[in-house]
Formats: C-alpha cells, structure tokens, sequence
C-alpha cells in the first residue's frame, strides 16, 4: 500500500456549499457525504467507492480512478461552508475607571 497523501476540494449540494479534505493512499477527486445523493455520474475512467469507516466516521463515497483496488482514507472530513460572512460584534465595554 502506498503512502498517504492530502487531498481537498468542494462541491454543492440543495443550495448549500461543502468542502473536504482527507488523506488517502490513492488519489481522491471528490467526496460526497452519503446522504448528498445521489451522486454524479462518475467520469470515464473513475468509480465511486465507500471507504470503511470507523463508527465514529462520517459515511462518504469518495471518487477515485477506476483502477484502484485497495483504498484507506484517514482524517477524512466534510464541512458545510458559510455562503454569508460571519458578523463580528464589538466587545462591549468594560467601565473600569
């Protein structure tokens, strides 16, 4: 098996923006939590394959190339993306004299 490498990317999903990111002993194109499906089509050449997971794992597909027989994942995650900025507040005053 070869080494890990990191890999990262994004995708939509019902209007809402996810990225990825993931460590992989095969080169990952694109994550998808299961629950986002279905899935696209996946492209001449690559499959989607379901990594064992932990029970402790978020349950994703990952998108590979077809050849790829043994895969492993670590420190896989999904996130939502915020699409509006984050509204910063002030601290409020201390009235200290």
């Amino acid at each position: 098996m070869s080494a890990f490498q990191a890999y990262a990317g994004a995708y939509e999903f019902d209007g809402g923006a996810f990225s990825w990111r993931c460590y992989a002993t095969a080169r990952v194109y694109e994550v998808r939590q299961r629950g986002h499906a279905p899935l696209p089509r996946a492209p001449h050449g690559r499959k989607w394959v379901a990594p064992v997971q932990q029970a402790y794992e978020q349950a994703v597909e990952c998108l590979v190339d077809d050849t790829v027989e043994e895969f492993s994942q670590i420190l896989l995650q999904v996130e939502a993306r915020s699409c509006a900025p984050v509204e910063r507040r002030a601290a409020p005053a201390l009235g200290i004299a």
